[in-house]
């Protein structure tokens, strides 16, 4: 049975490193920082963020930066945009422990639990834009 997700989730905001290119047609957002939604060490979450990339990187998976957090930047989750399919994100969204992972499809968002089920709408693409800075992590 899938995880309530957090109402904060539904609300998120996102800057991506697209580098000047359009946001893929489809693709999975997936951050590494801060499992089960319990607050870890910088040098934990980067360490985590390391060895998410390299499992990117391992499975041959396309990335961007993507990162995630409040309308206001106060807080923000550095993850990683992936193109592959949303069993992978899922996946992936499990293995690293996080409660949710987030699908874009035509530019959509929807959020999905980790642990399965259906995926509920969370605004679109365009709307969810962040008015803050990526940072370079």
């Amino acid at each position: 049975m899938a995880k309530r997700l957090k109402a904060p989730y539904f609300d998120a905001y996102f800057r991506a490193d697209l580098r000047g290119r359009r946001p893929p047609v489809r693709f999975g957002i997936v951050t590494a920082y801060n499992p089960m939604g319990k607050r870890g060490t910088a040098a934990a979450n980067r360490r985590r963020d390391a060895a998410l990339r390299r499992e990117l990187d391992r499975m041959g998976i396309k990335r961007f930066r993507v990162t995630g957090g409040s309308e206001d930047g106060k807080h923000r989750e550095p993850g990683w945009g992936m193109i592959t399919s949303r069993e992978t994100v899922r996946a992936l969204s499990s293995l690293f422990k996080q409660d949710a992972y987030f699908w874009v499809s035509r530019g959509s968002v929807l959020l999905g639990s980790s642990t399965g089920g259906r995926l509920k709408p969370a605004g679109t693409w365009k709307a969810r834009q962040a008015r803050w800075r990526l940072s370079r992590a």
